[in-house]
């Protein structure tokens, strides 16, 4: 069945690239040897020879501020990093694989909006999930005077955690056979263990904090839950 690919993330660990309106790839290919002989029938014969995951393209917009999408893009050129990296489709697929940046690239013309396109190369076996992982059954966080919203289900990734007063917050994430990996700012801060409350986090003054919270089953597609905590006095 054809599915809608708007709400389609690339992302670089818990973070997705932003104002991205193409994303191009994986293309997954084989090189073959010939392998015919004289008792071939008069027909060649081939076997499958090393395998290639192709590259993965990016185009959109160019975005200054994104400092955890296109900026660890260029960052990883500049460095020759090999990270990780996923595609995650909001019909619960996704590609993970590792890669190089080996392109990136802006654009300015005339009446037209800034462009930005990167191209990364797929290095070994890239891990194509089919389903998405159960996710949480469970998502709270405590700190003096937050208050979270909307109240959780499975199905919801977006919430906020308002009108805290309070120096910290916890999380506790609960679900069954998930990896439960907790993000704060962009930033892997710790493994969380199902149903008990995180380490404290840190709120050091008024202003905004984004908790990323990846529960993820192996051979899956990971859930991804965002929790903007808002801190007020």
């Amino acid at each position: 069945m054809a599915q809608l690919s708007m709400g389609t993330k690339f992302m670089i660990g818990s973070n997705s690239v932003a104002e991205l309106t193409n994303i191009g790839g994986l293309e997954l290919s084989a090189d073959t040897k010939d392998v015919t002989t004289l008792d071939s029938g008069g027909w060649k014969q081939f076997i499958q020879g090393v395998k290639d995951a192709g590259e993965v393209s990016l185009s959109g917009f160019f975005n200054a501020g994104d400092t955890n999408g296109q900026t660890a893009l260029y960052n990883a050129f500049t460095a020759g990093s090999i990270l990780a990296y996923t595609i995650l489709f909001p019909f619960g697929a996704s590609w993970t694989f590792n890669a190089i940046v080996t392109k990136i690239g802006t654009g300015a013309d005339l009446e037209d909006t800034v462009s930005f396109d990167a191209t990364l190369k797929v290095t070994g076996q890239p891990s194509l999930g089919l389903t998405s992982s159960a996710g949480l059954s469970a998502l709270s966080l405590s700190g003096t005077g937050g208050s979270l919203t909307p109240a959780f289900a499975n199905g919801t990734s977006l919430y906020s955690y308002s009108g805290v007063t309070g120096t910290s917050v916890t999380v506790t994430a609960t679900g069954a056979n998930q990896t439960i990996a907790l993000y704060v700012d962009g930033v892997f801060n710790q493994n969380l263990t199902s149903g008990t409350a995180s380490s404290a986090i840190t709120l050091s003054g008024i202003g905004v904090r984004k908790l990323t919270i990846v529960a993820a089953e192996a051979a899956k597609a990971p859930r991804v839950y965002e929790i903007n905590v808002a801190k007020t006095a």
